[in-house]
């Protein structure tokens, strides 16, 4: 066996292409090239190949040569200035580009440039809201950037900002996520037919990727907007060797105010989030990035009456940072090891004084909920064959929780105190997955993980099989099927009803088991001659051990024997969810870097969403200028 190998990259700025279709066609061989732009294929038989690399925006690059061992090959496309009249792109036979030759089901990728064209509030771009628009995702209450997934609950969805998880995507009490679009790469949602190497939830995983920094000149671009302004610098450390990306996003309502309106001392609010990425190219065989995200909102308030005084600030925000090495031992074998940092801290104080009597009733709220992460993964690839793609690996993470929520009634003098608690939990898993194709037409992705929990005292094992199966038929129509078990460690307690960052979160316990789920999904897929793809799936959800509080119950109850003691107010259940989601999807002419427009529609449990090239007109408050 040989194997063809290499990175394909932008050549202009020396920037990875992720999705670029490499496809043998006389061997019915393809592949994309992954985060990266890395591609690897396991080549049997004849050693004459006809190579192409096809990404729309840039231009074809094709050869045809004789490989008798293993070769790195790597490319630079050039970009595609032409505007065409017509495009028509017809895929070879094996080649992974089609949805009806891919084994993965119940997933969407999100362009970030057609994020960028969708008109949202104030102007402000949001990618979580995107999501929102996909088939099988249930928004929350108005402007809430939480998601419901196949049923499941916001805290349901682990969120991946370059392998680092993000406990809270909120700015502006819900109204803007705080993922920059200047900063993203691409966006991917799983909510079904888990792989093996995908856990730490029961119903999706958001996976994000910052943009790497242009290797050969330096670029700029910023927007000014109602609430928020926005800037980024990307450009090389080293030319042609390493880059760095900077972007950075804050209101400003605040300081413009503050000036002329009093009353902005004392009510008063901003957020701000800031992007840093370093990539270096260190050997052909290695490739080591850097990056962090940073981000705040901070809220403080006062209000006068005759009869009442309320007081009271809201601080939230995420801190997240990943060193990622990535390694090729030889075309077939490679290694991906990352060290995360992750933190979420939240504290709410309000204070309110009512007057009766000439007498002065004080009550206090102090809300906590601070969670660290320490994270080592490490994920080994191997091609042993053309019909096999082995993928094992191992993940370790040391979480460190400080929930906290007292609610008392006292006197103006009484000091504001919290029951804060430090709960030390680790959590582990390994998987083995391979991907097996022993027909042209059949592919299956088989795979265990095995995932467990050391609390304080006591320790949680389960085993998570998953299965995936897609077989392909003719006028590229394909049946796809998939099971999948979950499960989740961390809880979120939430207070119904209010738009407060006075949520907690909690790990499983001696009291408070792990959430587990089972779903199957069974659906269609076709690729049609005009550039549509149509997926119909329907689904079966079923989740043990969901974590409420108690009915009547919160963490923010005065007066009461339980009141602000989060652990004696929770009950834990069951639930289920089904349905059916229908996705009809159609590339327009011309897209920058090659990528989908989103669909767009409602999910319920009977969704439909149809997609047609936007048109119309769009008013957004913002200005946006680059170089």
């Amino acid at each position: 066996m040989r194997t063809l190998r290499g990175y394909v990259r932008e050549a202009q700025t020396g920037s990875a292409l992720p999705g670029v279709t490499v496809s043998i066609a006389n061997l019915g061989l393809g592949t994309i090239t992954d985060m990266n732009g890395y591609y690897s294929i396991a080549l049997p038989g004849r050693p004459f190949v006809k190579i192409a690399f096809s990404f729309i925006g840039y231009k074809t690059e094709s050869m045809a040569t004789d490989i008798t061992s293993n070769v790195d090959l790597n490319i630079e496309m050039q970009p595609q200035n032409t505007t065409l009249k017509e495009v028509v792109v017809k895929s070879q036979s094996g080649t992974s580009g089609k949805i009806s030759e891919s084994v993965q089901m119940s997933s969407v990728s999100v362009p970030i440039q057609q994020i960028k064209e969708i008109p949202t509030l104030l102007g402000e771009k949001d990618i979580i809201k995107t999501l929102q628009l996909m088939p099988g995702v249930q928004k929350g209450a108005e402007g809430s950037t939480g998601m419901y997934v196949r049923g499941g609950g916001p805290d349901q969805n682990l969120i991946l900002l370059d392998d680092a998880p993000i406990y809270n995507t909120s700015h502006l009490f819900g109204f803007f996520s705080l993922f920059n679009g200047d900063a993203i790469k691409s966006v991917n949602l799983t909510k079904g037919g888990f792989a093996a190497h995908q856990g730490g939830r029961l119903s999706s995983i958001i996976e994000m990727e910052m943009k790497d920094g242009d290797q050969h000149k330096l670029h700029g671009e910023g927007g000014i907007g109602l609430i928020s302004s926005r800037f980024t610098l990307d450009g090389p450390i080293k030319k042609g060797k390493s880059s760095f990306l900077v972007s950075g996003r804050r209101t400003y309502a605040d300081l413009v105010l503050s000036p002329f309106i009093s009353e902005m001392k004392n009510n008063t609010g901003y957020f701000y989030d800031l992007n840093l990425k370093a990539s270096f190219d260190v050997t052909p065989d290695d490739y080591v990035s850097i990056s962090a995200y940073t981000g705040n909102d901070h809220f403080k308030y006062k209000t006068n009456s005759k009869l009442s005084n309320e007081s009271g600030s809201l601080n939230w925000g995420n801190t997240a940072a990943t060193l990622r090495w990535k390694h090729r031992f030889n075309p077939g074998l490679s290694l991906t090891t990352s060290a995360v940092y992750s933190q979420y801290r939240s504290l709410a104080r309000m204070n309110r004084d009512l007057v009766n009597d000439e007498e002065t009733t004080t009550y206090h709220l102090n809300n906590q909920s601070d969670i660290r992460d320490l994270i080592f993964k490490s994920d080994l690839t191997w091609i042993p064959s053309a019909q096999h793609v082995i993928k094992t690996g191992i993940t370790a993470t040391s979480h460190l929780f400080t929930p906290s929520s007292k609610t008392t009634v006292g006197t103006q003098n009484d000091p504001i105190i919290g029951n804060a608690v430090q709960l030390n939990g680790t959590e582990g898993a390994v998987y083995v997955e391979d991907t097996y194709s022993p027909i042209p037409a059949l592919r299956i992705n088989a795979g265990l993980r095995v995932s467990g929990f050391q609390g304080e005292s006591k320790t949680y094992v389960q085993p998570e099989p998953r299965l995936a199966i897609a077989y392909t038929m003719p006028r590229n129509w394909a049946v796809k099927a998939s099971y999948a078990s979950m499960s989740q460690y961390v809880h979120l307690l939430t207070n119904s009803g209010i738009g407060l960052p006075t949520d907690l979160w909690v790990p499983a316990s001696d009291h408070i088991a792990p959430q587990f789920s089972q779903q199957v999904a069974l659906g269609v897929a076709k690729d049609m001659r005009s550039g549509l793809s149509f997926t119909a799936e329907g689904f079966y959800k079923t989740m043990d051990h969901m974590v409420a509080y108690k009915e009547g119950a919160s963490s923010l109850s005065f007066g009461t024997a339980n009141a602000g003691n989060w652990a004696n107010q929770i009950t834990q259940g069951k639930g289920w969810s089904y349905g059916a989601e229908f996705l009809l999807q159609k590339k327009p002419d011309v897209l920058r870097a090659g990528q989908d427009i989103p669909s767009r529609g409602r999910s319920s449990n009977l969704t439909n969403s149809i997609l047609a090239k936007n048109s119309g007109l769009a008013m957004t408050a913002a200005t946006t200028f680059r170089w």
